[in-house]
């Protein structure tokens, strides 16, 4: 049975998305109702590199994989995004053809602001500019992060990389842990680290017995941050991992 998350409201969404808070409280509700919600199920095409921007997307639930193919035909994970962050931004300011192919990862909720809606509130705002511009700079670094986190062979370090990723948008400082404000199924990580489920879960309960992560009801905390950021043994025991 799929797993479908709930739908947000459209402004809730949108209230929720760091790029549109310099937007004042009229033009979020402008956006909040000329915007349509979609839903996309996992693996999902929501689209593919070359279409024109038709929209900018605002991720509200479940999280979502931009990718490119390499010269060999290969799939390559460029980003990974989830709830409060946009998709499609840049293409639609400078009016080219999107660039990566987006993708479901999970089961996701998301808004579809029409790019000439996104586009007028935008040339009118120069705070929101400002806010856009500064933006660049931290996602292609992240990008380039992820890019390198998730070239591994190894799912340990594959679901590693991911997870440090995950904390750096959406952790929340906890005494000395850190807290994913953002459930996750151990379905949800297999399919962000391209692993099976039952893999997933051998990693999980192996770094929940060694005290490095805690979770309840979907909810992970990280409590050793040093360890996820170290490759893993080269015992037997990550052999298969």
């Amino acid at each position: 049975m799929k797993q479908v998350p709930n739908r947000p409201t459209n402004l809730s969404v949108i209230e929720s998305c760091g790029l549109l808070a310099a937007l004042d409280a009229t033009e979020k509700q402008r956006l909040a109702g000329e915007c349509s919600a979609a839903h996309a199920d996992r693996g999902d095409i929501i689209w593919l590199a070359g279409a024109p921007a038709g929209f900018v997307g605002v991720l509200g639930a479940g999280f979502v994989k931009m990718t490119k193919n390499s010269s060999q035909g290969a799939e390559i994970a460029i980003e990974l995004l989830g709830p409060g962050q946009c998709i499609g931004v840049l293409a639609a300011i400078e009016g080219r053809p999107l660039p990566l192919t987006a993708s479901a990862v999970t089961g996701v909720w998301y808004l579809r602001i029409p790019t000439h809606v996104f586009l007028e509130i935008y040339n009118k705002n120069s705070a929101f500019k400002d806010q856009v511009v500064r933006s660049i700079g931290p996602r292609l670094r992240k990008a380039h992060d992820m890019m390198s986190r998730l070239s591994s062979g190894r799912v340990a370090e594959r679901m590693a990389a991911v997870m440090t990723i995950l904390m750096d948008t959406y952790g929340e400082r906890r005494g000395s842990g850190v807290r994913l404000t953002v459930p996750l199924t151990r379905q949800d990580l297999a399919e962000l680290t391209g692993t099976t489920v039952e893999t997933a879960i051998r990693v999980m309960s192996r770094w929940q017995k060694e005290g490095v992560i805690s979770t309840e009801r979907q909810i992970i905390t990280v409590l050793r941050e040093d360890v996820l950021g170290e490759a893993p043994p080269s015992s037997a025991q990550w052999a298969d991992l």
